[in-house]
């Protein structure tokens, strides 16, 4: 078994120092980025910077608001590096569905998004 010392994964965290963060209503791994991405209403990506490195994770700075949304139950996050278009950089599963009603929004507080690896 290999791993990666605590050096090397903040090296690598601290390359990600922000992003645009998509919502998706479908696994983007299993139904494809750009497919299980939502779309319509007034959606678009939003853009959150990050924390530096602390304890293999980092956290997100921004508070954002997502809002005019189509209906949908939302079950994921992406982390693209463009606002449109682009390369998703990491998946994150919500704790549970979300279901959105036409016109609705959905939040995510500063510090709510963790990326991080086990030790």
């Amino acid at each position: 078994m290999s791993s990666f010392t605590d050096y090397q994964l903040g090296q690598f965290l601290a390359e990600l120092d922000g992003c645009y963060l998509g919502l998706h209503y479908a696994d983007p791994d299993l139904a494809g980025a750009y497919a299980s991405e939502l779309f319509g209403g007034s959606y678009e990506r939003k853009y959150t910077d990050f924390s530096g490195p602390s304890n293999r994770g980092i956290k997100n700075l921004t508070s954002l608001l997502f809002a005019g949304l189509p209906t949908v139950t939302l079950t994921h996050l992406g982390g693209w590096d463009s606002k449109t278009k682009g390369n998703l950089l990491f998946i994150a599963s919500l704790p549970s569905p979300v279901r959105v009603k036409e016109g609705g929004t959905w939040s995510l507080p500063s510090g709510a998004l963790v990326i991080s690896f086990a030790n």
